[in-house]
C-alpha cells in the first residue's frame, strides 16, 4: 500500500492538474457565449417539433420541481401570514404538556445541546425522555446531570436495540397530550413548540413536520452543499406539499405528533425504520400532517463522502422497503386518492426518475452528435439558473442559505451527481433484494421483524 501512495505521489503533476481543470472549465464556460446560447437554443427549438424524450423529461422536471416552489413564494409575497401558525382557540392562555423523546447510541455532547435547547425553550411546560441506545461513551452520565431539573428521565437500555425500539421505550413513559420526537444531534429554537402547538387545534391534524436547517454548514464543502439541500427539500418542497395535503414524510430528526395518534398505531417499527414508516401509517389512518414553517430545529449533517454516502443508501433502500414494499397497498384508492398519488409519485420520481436520468445522459452523450454539447451546456445552465431562483426564493423565506454560499449553486450539480448514482445503486441493490440488512438496525432485531 504504501508504495501505491508513493507511485501515485511521484506521478502526480500539480502543473497538470491545473492545466486539466483550466481546460475543463473552459469547455465548461465555452457555452455560456451568445452564439453558443442561441446555437443550444435552435437545437432545443428542434427538440420541442420532434416530440423527443430528452425535451418533455425536462417539461417534466420544470413543473415537477420548479412551478411549485414559485407559486409558494407567490402566495408567500402576496399574503405572508397565510404561512403563520393559526390562531390559539382551544390552547390560547394554556401550555399543554409536550413530552420531548429523544433515542441514541454515543452522541456524547450533543445529547447536552439538544436537551439544553428543549430546557431553554420559551414553551415551559415539557419534560425530555432520553432512551439510550446503550452507548459506550459517556452519553448516559451526561444526560443524567440534568434529571436534577424534575424535567428530564434518562433510561438506558441494556441492550443495543436500535432507533425505533428506544423511541418506542420512550413513548411507553411519555406523559404529555403532545410528543415531540427530537434527533440526540439535532437542538430546537426557543420558539418552535410555541409556533408548531397551535397546528394541533384541528383535532384532525396528527403530526407536524418542522423547517430543518443545518447546525454544522460550515464544517466541510459537503455540509455547505447539503444546507442548500436541506433548505429546499425539507423547508420550500414540504410548504407546497402540506397545501396540496400530500406531505410525503414528517422527519424523525424534529416532528411534534399527537400522542393519541402515534399510541393508536402502536409506536414505531421496530425493524423497518421510523419517521417514514410512521408518516405512511399516519396517513393511511386518515390523520392530517402538516408543516410548520416558523418551527425550526438544527441538525447536523454528515461532513465526509463516506458518511454521506453511507447515510443516502440507508434512506433510499428505506424508500424502497417502506414506500414500495410494506405500503405498497397505498397504490389503490383505499386509502384515497392522494394517498395513491403519494405512492406512484414516488415510484416515478424516487425509482423510475434517477434511472431514467442516468439513461438520457448516457444517450445525449452516444446519439445527438455534434449537439449533444449544446444540449448538455444548456441543460446545465437553465437547471443552474432554475436551481438559483429556488436558493432566492427559499432565502426570502427563511433566511437560509447566506448569501455568502450564493456561488455554490453552479457546482451543486456536481454534488448532486455521485448522491444519483449512489442512489440508482442502491435501488437497483434493494429491487434485487441484494443484502436487504443495513447495521442501522441491529441483527437480533431485525431477524424478529416481518419483512414485506
Amino acid at each position: 500500500m504504501t508504495q501505491i501512495f508513493s507511485g501515485f505521489l511521484s506521478s502526480f503533476d500539480p502543473a497538470h492538474a491545473i492545466r486539466a481543470a483550466e481546460e475543463y472549465f473552459g469547455w465548461l464556460f465555452s457555452y455560456f457565449d451568445p452564439p453558443h446560447i442561441l446555437e443550444a437554443l435552435n437545437t432545443f427549438g428542434q427538440l420541442i417539433n420532434s416530440s423527443s424524450l430528452l425535451f418533455w423529461s425536462f417539461v417534466y422536471t420544470v413543473v415537477r420541481y420548479t412551478l411549485p416552489d414559485i407559486v409558494i413564494w407567490i402566495m408567500y409575497a402576496i399574503h405572508p401570514k397565510t404561512f403563520d401558525p393559526p390562531r390559539l382557540k382551544k390552547y390560547a392562555g394554556a401550555e399543554p404538556l409536550v413530552s420531548v423523546i429523544i433515542a441514541g447510541r454515543n452522541p456524547g455532547p450533543s445529547i447536552v445541546t439538544s436537551i439544553q435547547s428543549v430546557l431553554r425553550s420559551d414553551y415551559s411546560n415539557v419534560e425530555i425522555i432520553f432512551a439510550d441506545d446503550y452507548s459506550t461513551d459517556n452519553s448516559v452520565e451526561l444526560a443524567r446531570t440534568f434529571e436534577r431539573t424534575g424535567r428530564v428521565r434518562v433510561f438506558a437500555n441494556a441492550n443495543h436495540s436500535g432507533k425505533a425500539v428506544n423511541l418506542n421505550l420512550a413513548l411507553n413513559f411519555v406523559r404529555g397530550e403532545f410528543v415531540f420526537v427530537l434527533d440526540a444531534d439535532t437542538q430546537i429554537y426557543n420558539d418552535t413548540i410555541a409556533s408548531m402547538l397551535p397546528y394541533f387545534e384541528d383535532p384532525q391534524v396528527g403530526a407536524v413536520a418542522a423547517s430543518i436547517f443545518v447546525r454544522n454548514g460550515t464544517a466541510s464543502l459537503l455540509t455547505r452543499f447539503q444546507r442548500i439541500e436541506y433548505m429546499l427539500t425539507y423547508t420550500l418542497a414540504q410548504l407546497w406539499r402540506d397545501k396540496l395535503g400530500i406531505i410525503a414524510i414528517v422527519p424523525g430528526m424534529g416532528a411534534m405528533f399527537r400522542t393519541t395518534a402515534m399510541k393508536g398505531l402502536g409506536g414505531f417499527d421496530m425493524g423497518l425504520g421510523d419517521d417514514t414508516d410512521m408518516t405512511l401509517r399516519l396517513r393511511k389512518a386518515r390523520w392530517r400532517l402538516k408543516m410548520a414553517l416558523r418551527g425550526r430545529i438544527s441538525t447536523d449533517v454528515p461532513v465526509t463522502l463516506s458518511h454521506l454516502m453511507r447515510q443516502r443508501a440507508r434512506w433510499t433502500r428505506n424508500m424502497v422497503k417502506m414506500r414500495l414494499r410494506k405500503h405498497r397497498d397505498m397504490a389503490t384508492l383505499r386509502y384515497g386518492f392522494a394517498n395513491a398519488f403519494l405512492f406512484y409519485e414516488n415510484l416515478v420520481n424516487r425509482t423510475i426518475r434517477p434511472l431514467a436520468i442516468v439513461g438520457l445522459a448516457i444517450y445525449a452523450h452516444l446519439y445527438r452528435g455534434v449537439d449533444a454539447p449544446f444540449i448538455i451546456g444548456f441543460l446545465f445552465w437553465f437547471t443552474s439558473l432554475e436551481l438559483f431562483l429556488k436558493v432566492l426564493i427559499a432565502r426570502d423565506m427563511t433566511t437560509e442559505p447566506p448569501l455568502g454560499q450564493l456561488w455554490l449553486v453552479p457546482l451543486y450539480i456536481f454534488y448532486r451527481v455521485p448522491l444519483l448514482l449512489n442512489q440508482v445503486t442502491q435501488v437497483t441493490r434493494e429491487l434485487l433484494y441484494i443484502k436487504t440488512w443495513h447495521p442501522y438496525v441491529p441483527k437480533r432485531i431485525w431477524k424478529q421483524t416481518p419483512h414485506h
